[in-house]
């Protein structure tokens, strides 16, 4: 059977199998870190920290230990996988491994300008905050200070794998007064990965007050690795595959009063029927400054294909004075022969990393319901870096490891790499139909055998830890990445097999040449648009340089490309007419 294309157009709706809860609205001091410089006010401590190599000697240069950044970036290097929630968020972080680092990261401290709190009564910080201290002990802190010179520390903070922290903090102790905040890390003189802070809102407690901080898909309180229970999320899931909705939220109180009786409001709207509404006790009695994780099942089962749309709201037994945060939303897709593709995934469609490289398989652990069903072929979406030409094959085992499907090789094309860069995915169809009897767990997998060519597979959204899975050749050293690789299970033969119309991008007219005697990449076509950036990928699919390009006039533009290595690099664009994508060779 042919290898077929799924076309970038069929993906039209951002689906969202988690949700960040809606910002609060009255912050007395806000801080987004919307990028790109440190904001006014904020200072870095030291300025400076030294640049280190390989074997961890100083290079004798040095570079600051703070930048604003996103997703990408900070997992640039492999070492810091911040989720990328909301999708191409910036945040302030110290990085110890990514460019242009690695780096003596010993007490580097972020230092916030001086906040007035004279009129406030009951203030509070909350902010947002990735810490895993892997993979040697690194650790963080948030400190405080009435003069900038002598630091209490407000709370160490716990490190966590797999998910952003949202810490609430009490500064009741600083008022009436002024206070300084200072986020601090210390990589404990090894290898760590790094530190990142976002949203950090100071406001004014009042006696009732609940938020709804995080919504997911699925079972949040139930390990992916207990495989008797199903617990994951599913973005996209077969009609016949569905089980009753199960939904998981955070729900914290800001108040200062014991909230009582807090439920969820949550309303289920199906393309294709009629919405639904249901309103559980979630919880009880919530105390003063803490959160609670929180699932219930709302006995939903769509009748027919098509997008749902899950709107959450939470109310407590007293009226919310500030009810700005209380709300989040939901979304994901029922699929079918004629819809979607009849795919399974867990994936968000919306790629912030790409894993692998040469010698690896990477994909998802689907849990399949009671009956029998039939797996036709997994779908994935190549990322920058991968070379044309080189060979994977789809391998699906069941959960206790045992091969189900090895798939003959696929060699990847021109046309599979441009349909990936352009946002659709290339189907691999399995070399004969495999008929699967539930329930039971299927693990879909891309296969790169080693020395057959580099191969990036992109990833998009965060899953429980247990659900994505990365092994990697000959060892077969199994890790379980945080965020979701692009690689999803088809039920039936995909209805939109072929690129249905021109590929958007790259579009005609669009092109890029490597000007060695001006050490830059030219590109040629539509202006880029005022609100859009560039970005260029190396050879190995990392992200090396976001926006600097440069205006020449008549439809051209400059990207510096000075003492590059040779190779095959890849640009995106935004543009007048959308994003553009277009590959160029930098040769000696």
């Amino acid at each position: 059977m042919m290898q077929g294309l799924l076309s970038a157009t069929a993906a039209t709706i951002l689906l969202s199998s988690t949700a960040v809860g809606q910002e609060r609205a009255t912050c007395l001091y806000a801080e987004p870190f919307s990028g790109p410089d440190m904001p006014a006010g904020w200072a870095v401590t030291p300025a400076q920290v030294a640049l280190l190599d390989q074997n961890g000697d100083t290079t004798g240069g040095f570079t600051g230990p703070w930048i604003i950044g996103n997703a990408e970036q900070a997992n640039a290097a492999g070492y810091f996988p911040v989720p990328d929630e909301p999708h191409g968020n910036t945040f302030a972080m110290a990085n110890d491994d990514a460019p242009p680092c690695d780096c003596a990261m010993s007490d580097v401290s972020l230092v916030s300008p001086v906040y007035d709190l004279s009129t406030v009564p009951a203030p509070a910080v909350s902010y947002r905050v990735y810490h895993d201290g892997l993979p040697t002990n690194g650790r963080a802190w948030l400190d405080a200070s009435t003069d900038g010179t002598v630091w209490t520390t407000l709370e160490e903070i716990p490190a966590v794998h797999n998910a952003w922290q949202h810490r609430l903090v009490d500064l009741g102790a600083f008022a009436p007064g002024s206070v300084q905040l200072r986020f601090r890390y210390d990589d404990n003189g090894n290898w760590s990965s790094g530190m990142a802070v976002d949203d950090m809102c100071i406001f004014t407690r009042v006696a009732d007050d609940i938020a709804l901080v995080d919504a997911w898909l699925g079972d949040r309180t139930v390990s992916p690795f207990i495989t008797d229970v199903r617990s994951l999320g599913y973005s996209r899931i077969p009609v016949e595959q569905q089980e009753p909705l199960l939904l998981s939220a955070r729900v914290r109180n800001n108040g200062l009063n014991v909230a009582t009786d807090i439920t969820v409001e949550t309303t289920i709207t199906p393309e294709n029927g009629t919405p639904v509404t249901v309103g559980p006790v979630v919880v009880n009695a919530l105390a003063p400054l803490h959160d609670t994780l929180v699932t219930w099942n709302t006995g939903f089962v769509a009748d027919v294909a098509g997008h749902v749309n899950i709107s959450l709201s939470i109310f407590a037994a007293n009226a919310d004075e500030e009810p700005s945060d209380n709300d989040a939303s939901l979304t994901y897709e029922v699929t079918a022969p004629d819809v979607g593709n009849h795919a399974m995934a867990l994936d968000n469609d919306q790629p912030s990393v790409a894993l692998g490289d040469d010698g690896f398989s990477v994909g998802c652990r689907y849990e399949l319901n009671e009956g029998q069903a039939t797996i036709h072929g997994v779908s994935t979406r190549f990322g920058p870096g991968t070379a044309l030409g080189a060979r994977v094959r789809v391998v699906l085992m069941n959960g206790e490891l045992n091969p189900l499907h090895v798939s003959s090789m696929h060699t990847i094309t021109e046309e599979d790499l441009q349909l990936s860069f352009n946002g659709g995915t290339v189907y691999l169809p399995l070399d004969s139909v495999l008929d699967v009897d539930g329930p039971q767990d299927v693990i879909a997998l891309v296969h790169s055998p080693p020395d057959s060519g580099a191969v990036r597979i992109m990833a998009g959204g965060n899953s429980p830890v247990g659900a994505n899975w990365l092994i990697q050749d000959p060892e077969f050293i199994i890790t379980y990445p945080e965020v979701t690789p692009i690689v999803r299970l088809h039920f039936s033969s995909p209805v939109t097999v072929g690129v249905e119309g021109p590929l958007p991008a790259p579009s005609p007219g669009f092109a890029a040449r490597y000007d060695a005697a001006m050490g830059s990449i030219i590109l040629t076509g539509p202006l880029l648009s005022p609100t859009g950036t560039t970005r260029v990928f190396d050879p190995n699919g990392r992200l090396i340089q976001q926006g600097g390009a440069i205006a020449l006039g008549e439809g051209r533009t400059r990207i510096a490309a000075v003492n590059w290595p040779p190779g095959l690099y890849v640009v995106q664009a935004a543009t007048t007419r959308g994003v553009e994508c277009v590959r160029v060779a930098i040769v000696p």
